[in-house]
């Protein structure tokens, strides 16, 4: 028989409080992740981005893998929504690295049997890939340069292009130290001006 206490939860006081903490650290999270995406529907650029959170006090104290983690879900989908994928067909991940998959109907004509795929990575930015098999290198189709983290449109630019056969670089940009909170801020930025 499990013993009760004054209350009738059937939990000593050291449980209740484990688990009105748990409930309560639940809803500031989803409070600090609603002011985050309402100061990025409502700045103007990332500094104005940067300044709100600060001055909210919402900088400090996060965790930059959830963070980036929310911000990259967000700015794939509407990649994804720009060039004409469905949600099933994007994936991402933050890890040791960040990085995401935007799945592509089209092909190229050198391969036509080969699904094109959108891929992200927080180091290189965005680049276009013919999906091999996992014993095959890699073929790399074209690199964005430029910022990581274009704006949605610009990234539907860029497949369009390389499709046309208007972009060809292929020259791997050099990978640079990342601060993923001034990614996340790029990709709320990003998303709030769509």
């Amino acid at each position: 028989m499990t013993p009760t206490h004054g209350d009738g939860s059937g939990q000593g006081p050291a449980a209740q409080f484990a688990v009105s903490r748990a409930v309560a650290q639940r809803e500031w999270t989803d409070q600090c992740n609603r002011a985050v995406r309402t100061v990025a529907a409502q700045a103007r650029d990332v500094t104005e981005f940067t300044g709100l959170l600060s001055m909210l006090g919402l900088d400090d104290g996060m965790d930059s893998v959830p963070v980036l983690s929310r911000t990259l879900a967000d700015y794939v989908q509407r990649v994804a929504t720009a060039v004409g994928t469905p949600a099933d067909g994007i994936g991402y991940e933050v890890s040791d690295t960040a990085t995401a998959y935007v799945g592509l109907a089209d092909r190229v004509p050198q391969q036509p049997d080969r699904e094109l795929m959108l891929l992200w990575d927080e180091r290189l930015g965005w680049y276009l890939e013919v999906e091999t098999r996992p014993h095959e290198t890699p073929v790399v189709l074209c690199y964005l340069e430029g910022d990581p983290v274009p704006a949605p449109a610009l990234v539907a630019r860029f497949v369009t292009d390389v499709l046309a056969g208007r972009r060809t670089s292929r020259l791997r940009p050099v990978l640079l130290r990342v601060d993923r909170m001034a990614l996340a801020r790029s990709m709320a930025a990003n998303c709030a001006q769509d």
